[in-house]
């Protein structure tokens, strides 16, 4: 190599006695060459990850099933050589509601076609806190007419706050606010369309692309996949404390009844036990699916197909009732998770 470089450099001595301009130009035609080398191979690693294979990334990220088209990506670049960063905007839709002080607060995010998720989950899994009180001032009469009396500044402050965004900003932009009928809901509620802008980090594994960071505003970075699993943990608990308490009531039933309700239906089982022996109504898991019921005489079954939404899988919450004789009629006995 040393004498490759030897003889180049004696052979543009002499060209440079006869040409000088020749000379020149060789020089430069080496140094754009040697630029053009030098450019990292990330930047072209990361190139292959295109605006459409983005969108639809961001659009499926853990937790998420939106439409592509609610994506509107605006900018990728390469980080290394398997990561990159997108900058996207994305609609998407809030559920607000007043708490007991009349006070406006995000309750829920839409997560995909007839989907939401409760920020208080999320926050608790990404252990955030909010301080809203700058979104409570008293705001000037205003002449829109409006299905609720959140108007559109207001919603703008409060999502905003949720986000880490600090306003002024362009990062939220509210496109609608109206109306929303929660039912056995004493407060008001109402639907906020907005158009939010955050960032992604996405990651290449061998040869397929993934979500591994979000962020928004001053907040820092999370991983979708990590949230989404805190928040099943937390589902999970929850689902085992319903299930908790229908058994309960259902021990309670056979005290008075001297058996179980029989039946394959949570439905009709929730009937015989609310509200005599069940004080609220229990029907839907954590996940928005109906928990499953069967139950004889002397035995029950109580069951949700929790995170993945699948019968007879690892992630199954089912909870066995204790299976009796006559000679037990009388006689307590404990439920059991399996």
């Amino acid at each position: 190599m040393h004498k490759v470089t030897e003889e180049l450099l004696s052979l543009f001595k002499a060209l440079r006695k006869r040409s000088p301009a020749a000379a020149a130009k060789i020089v430069v035609s080496l140094w754009i060459a040697f630029l053009l080398l030098a450019v990292p191979f990330t930047t072209h690693a990361a190139s292959t990850l295109g605006d459409k294979e983005a969108r639809k990334l961001i659009a499926l990220m853990p937790g998420f099933q939106l439409k592509t088209k609610a994506v509107h990506v605006s900018r990728i670049a390469p980080v290394d050589a398997t990561t990159a960063e997108a900058t996207a905007e994305i609609d998407m839709a809030f559920a607000l509601e007043q708490n007991d002080r009349g006070q406006w607060r995000v309750a829920e995010i839409r997560t995909g076609q007839d989907a939401w998720e409760g920020i208080d989950l999320i926050l608790a899994a990404i252990k955030g806190e909010l301080n809203a009180s700058a979104c409570d001032l008293p705001e000037p009469p205003t002449p829109e007419k409006l299905s609720t009396d959140l108007s559109f500044k207001r919603a703008r402050c409060v999502i905003a706050n949720l986000l880490g965004v600090q306003l002024p900003s362009d990062a939220v932009r509210i496109k609608s606010v109206s109306g929303l009928e929660l039912p056995l809901n004493p407060h008001q509620s109402a639907l906020v369309e907005a158009r939010i802008e955050a960032k992604f980090r996405l990651a290449k594994d061998k040869s397929s692309w993934r979500v591994t960071g979000v962020r928004t505003g001053a907040r820092e970075w999370i991983d979708p996949a990590a949230i989404l699993n805190e928040v099943n943990k937390e589902k999970t608990a929850r689902a085992q404390t319903d299930l908790q308490s229908i058994a309960k009531a259902l021990e309670d039933f056979r005290g008075k009844r001297g058996s179980y309700v029989e039946s394959k239906s949570e439905a009709v089982l929730i009937d015989f036990l609310s509200p005599g022996f069940l004080s609220r109504v229990i029907r839907f898991d954590p996940w928005h699916r109906p928990y499953r019921y069967e139950g004889t005489r002397d035995h029950f079954t109580l069951s949700s197909s929790g995170p993945d939404g699948k019968e007879n899988t690892g992630d199954d919450i089912v909870l066995n009732g204790p299976k009796r004789s006559a000679q037990t009629t009388n006689r307590s006995s404990s439920s059991d998770f399996q």
